[in-house]
């Protein structure tokens, strides 16, 4: 199985490393082979950074088989100390992801949105630690 054709799914990584912050944005409708690319992409930007946002603002659809991929790296990047959000606007789409298993990724409207939660978590899990 390889990347989607390049005409249906479009991925953009871009990342600030003195944060641990990386967003991969997507956009079209996304099949089982193209959400293998995204995790794909998902995984190779999570060396460089721990917490990920994943876009999908501009996505109209998603194949309800490829979620499981995502939940999967959620957990990962949850077990070494990182996250995974996604942002999301369109009902549709979010409703996709809570049907099909996606009730464990944290969903968002917006990048900015996802990392301040994330920022706000961990604060807060600093402060019960030292409690």
């Amino acid at each position: 199985m390889g990347p989607a054709p390049a005409d249906r799914v479009i991925v953009l990584v871009g990342g600030a490393l003195r944060s641990s912050a990386s967003t991969v944005a997507v956009r079209g409708e996304l099949d089982r082979d193209a959400l293998w690319a995204i995790d794909y992409t998902i995984g190779r930007a999570s060396i460089e950074a721990g917490r990920i946002v994943l876009d999908l603002r501009e996505v109209t659809h998603v194949d309800y088989s490829g979620v499981a991929e995502l939940v999967a790296r959620r957990r990962e990047l949850r077990a070494r100390g990182g996250e995974l959000v996604v942002a999301v606007r369109n009902p549709y789409v979010a409703n996709i992801l809570k049907a099909s298993g996606g009730a464990e990724l944290a969903l968002c409207r917006s990048p900015e949105e996802a990392f301040a939660e994330v920022a706000w978590a961990k604060a807060g899990l600093a402060r019960r630690r030292q409690q």
